[in-house]
Formats: structure tokens, sequence, C-alpha cells
């Protein structure tokens, strides 16, 4: 007599599935079953369904199912200043993006800013993001309401009147609050964010520092972004960002330190042994002329790379696939090797290995049973899609946002044929054009 079959939630059948595990398992009539947030098997089609019965099964046929996207860095309510600080250096870009978030950076323009930017991660692929901006508590109370899996936390900042309202004496107190009401939501990861080396003062990194360390998190900055960021961090501090944030005791595995483009030899050395990981964000520093980070002695020396978007604001965009496609062929370029970041490992960036030296490798980034179901299905029945003979080489340089049909995020449901589940998309639209009204009216006097 055969054994009853195991009621489950959801699930996915017939796809061709891409697990990015250990052994970069992929099936080509595959299933993922999933209980709750939970992948309790993956397998061939015929076994799985021969072992689970779900209230809800999606049929994956001439589908390429996989892990969610993870966006290492962004600020992504920043999108409602997209396109309003255009052609322009870093330095002066920051100072405008300051005025502007001084004028118009509230907890309710956050919160549709939120809505904005994880709708466009949802609708991408990205099912995590590690994200920097103001009014942090805000971003994780959307992305509860999203489904979003969002690590944010405290950001300290050292400019006058911040537009979250917050003393600068008072913010350490704030950050732990904010630590300790999400330390164990199931969806939001605190990280500790002071922005640079060059915003905010050493007593306060040192207090952040302490705060990521009571709690356990991980310490996001940036970090060797421009060479004026360089040049004035050792001009006033008597060293370069890396080796300054060392003298500190900053730099560790629960270190992570966005764009790290203008690092010589011996602070890449100096980051492996550290154990810290780069957020490479290469189409923001592209546009900013920022420079081309070092992304293949970092690789070579043992450090790990992610890969991020940056803000809406400075890269126009949230669309993790063209970062995915412009980074390994910019390293091919910038050192004349086009064997240079082969197509599996690049996508390895932006899912096993990006959830790993994020510190949620138990949790994402591979279709294993016992991890969390954030994954994503791509249409494959599509002109961009065919021929499909290398997987990898498809998924890195041929499909993109526009293939992605369906994407659950902790065993939820969030997109399904293409249509949102968790947001009202016109709603939403109209208050981002409301909001956009006022901002272009005003913008021009900032």
């Amino acid at each position: 007599m055969a054994e009853p079959k195991r009621r489950i939630d959801t699930l996915v059948v017939h796809g061709l599935i891409v697990t990015l595990d250990e052994n970069m398992t992929v099936l080509r009539d595959g299933a993922v079953a999933i209980d709750g947030p939970d992948i309790v098997a993956v397998g061939p089609t015929r076994e799985i369904e021969s072992q689970f019965d779900a209230a809800t099964t999606l049929d994956a046929q001439d589908q390429l199912v996989m892990p969610g996207l993870i966006n290492a860095h962004t600020h992504s309510p920043a999108v409602i200043f997209r396109g309003l600080t255009e052609d322009m250096r870093l330095e002066p870009w920051l100072q405008k993006s300051w005025r502007l978030e001084a004028k118009f950076v509230s907890a309710q323009n956050v919160r549709v800013g939120a809505q904005l930017a994880q709708a466009e991660m949802i609708r991408g692929g990205t099912t995590t993001a590690l994200d920097m901006y103001w009014f942090p508590e805000v971003m994780a109370q959307v992305a509860q309401q999203t489904g979003f899996r969002l690590m944010t936390g405290p950001i300290w900042l050292g400019i006058p009147n911040a537009p979250d309202g917050i003393p600068m004496e008072e913010r350490t107190a704030r950050g732990r609050e904010f630590l300790q009401q999400f330390r164990h939501d199931p969806l939001i990861v605190p990280v500790v964010q002071p922005h640079s080396t060059y915003t905010v003062s050493k007593e306060l990194l040192q207090e952040a520092w302490a705060l990521a360390n009571e709690f356990g998190v991980w310490f996001n900055t940036h970090c060797s972004e421009t060479t004026a960021e360089v040049e004035m961090v050792t001009k006033n501090a008597g060293a370069s960002p890396p080796r300054y944030l060392d003298a500190l005791g900053i730099l560790s595995s629960h270190t992570v330190l966005a764009h790290c483009i203008h690092v010589p030899p011996d602070e890449i050395d100096l980051f492996a042994q550290r154990g810290i990981t780069v957020a490479h964000c290469p189409i923001s520093n592209l546009k900013l002329a920022a420079g081309i980070a070092p992304v293949v002695p970092m690789q070579r020396a043992g450090v790990p790379v992610t890969l991020g978007t940056d803000s809406a604001q400075s890269s126009n965009d949230l669309n993790l696939w063209n970062v995915l496609r412009v980074a390994p062929i910019l390293q091919k370029n910038a050192y004349g090797d086009s064997t240079l970041l082969p197509a599996p490992d690049v996508v390895k960036m932006v899912t096993r290995d990006a959830a790993r030296h994020l510190g949620l490798g138990d949790r994402i980034g591979s279709l294993v049973a016992g991890k969390r179901a954030d994954l994503i299905l791509l249409d494959l029945d599509a002109l961009n899609a065919q021929p499909l003979y290398d997987v990898y080489a498809q998924l890195l340089y041929t499909l993109g946002r526009d293939n992605v049909s369906t994407v659950l995020i902790n065993g939820k449901i969030v997109l399904r044929d293409r249509v949102l589940q968790t947001i009202n998309e016109a709603d939403l639209m109209g208050q981002a054009r409301e909001l956009a009204e006022r901002i272009g009216a005003e913008a021009g006097e900032s």
C-alpha cells in the first residue's frame, strides 16, 4: 500500500530547476515542494508529486526556476528622486542629493519610495536587498507588508538637520531600539549602517561598531568610492578609509564595504585577512565616473565580492540583471581577458555566494530543503530565451526582469503571472505620480 502523500502549501512542478546548490544541480523536469516559509524537497517532478499534495500548484512548464536575486547595496527609497541629479561628479551629486533629502524626505515619502522600490525589485526577481536609507523602520514596515526580505537598520550621517529629526547624540540609542524591535522578524534582517568614514565621526563609527557587536549583526558602510574621498580621509584621519576603519577595529567578517574602487594591493590583502565582504556597484560607479573596482584582484586574494544596484538616484534603475551583465564584461575588458568571471560564478554572486557573505547562507541563496522558499520563475517561452544551450550564460547575458513571471519570498507568492499580489499597483502609481509632481515642481530650488 502506497504511503499517503504529505499535505503542503505549494508545489512548483515541471520547471527547469537551477538550484545553485553546492553541486550546481540543474533538473530538466524538476519540482520544488514548499510548506510554510520553507523548501521541504527538491527533485524530479514525478518523484515530488508522488510524495506531496499541495493547496497551490504552480505549473512551471517552459519556465526556469531559481533562487531569488540578492541586491547587496542600495538606497532604494531614493527612487523618488530618480532622474533629478544627472551628469554630475559624485561630490556635488552628494551635496545636491542631501539638499533634496533635507527638503523632501519624510516618513510618508519614504513609505511611498520603499513601496515603489520593493515593487520594482520584486518584478525584477530580486527577493532580498541590503538597503541603507532614512527611516529604516518605515522601510521595514513596508517590507513586512509587501513580503520582501530586507536587510536594513539604523544609519549615521553627519549632516545638519537630518531628515529623520534624530539628533546625532541619540542615534545609537535609537539604533538599539530598531535592532531590538526587528531582531527576530522572519523578513527583516537588522544591520548597522554608518554612511562612511568621511561623513561620520570616529566616536560614532565606534559606537555603531559596538552596537553591531552587541547584537551580532552585520556592519555596512561606504568605502573608497572616489579619489577625492580617499584624499580627504587620508588628510583628516591620517590613513586611507580601509586603514582608518582597521585602526578602529571595524574590519571583520561581519563588515560589508560598498564600492572599494580605489584600493591598492596591500589594502586588498588587508580585506582578505579581515574577511570583509565588498559590495560592487558597477553601473553606478560607471555613471558617476568613480572608476572601476578591482574585482578580479579582490577575488584572487580571497575577498568575497557581491553585486548591488546602488540607488536609483545614481544608477536610475533597481534592475539587478543589468548589474549582473555589466560586472563581468567590465572586468574582462579592464584586464584584457575574456575568460574572467565565468557565467556560473557571476550568477552565484547574486544568489548562493551573496547569501553566504551577507550572513544568510543558512536561509537563502539556493534551492535546497531546509532553506526559505525565496525563488523566482522566468519565462523561457520568449524570443530572447531561445535557443537555450547554456543555462548560466542565458541567465547572465540574455534573460532579465521582463522574463520574471512569478516570485515567492519566504514561501509566499508575491508576484504571480506578472501580477503583484501584496501591493496595489494602481494605488501606488497614483501616490508616486502625486509625489513626483510635488518634488518636480520644487526641486529646482534645491
